[in-house]
């Protein structure tokens, strides 16, 4: 899946660039470090609430990479 192939409210991890890429609602694309600021674990996209959460300890990011819950203690970086 390329990036442009990513519709309004959908996420994805490139695990292998370290990448998490999303686009909001008004169809703008987020590119994002994808390792948590607490465990270093690649976040997955939650459809549902549309945020990154971390499969290691619970730490949740919303789609811009700001924390939404706790234990991270920084944003997910923003990437070029």
């Amino acid at each position: 899946m390329a990036y442009d192939d990513i519709k309004k409210g959908e996420g994805k991890v490139f695990r292998e660039e370290h990448l998490a890429v999303c686009r909001d609602e008004a169809g703008k694309l987020w590119r994002l470090d994808s390792r948590c600021t607490h465990g270093d674990c690649d976040v997955k996209w939650n459809a549902e609430d549309k945020t990154w959460d971390c499969p290691c300890h619970g730490a949740r990011f919303t789609h811009d990479g700001h924390i939404k819950s706790e234990p991270a203690f920084r944003p997910l970086k923003l990437r070029e």
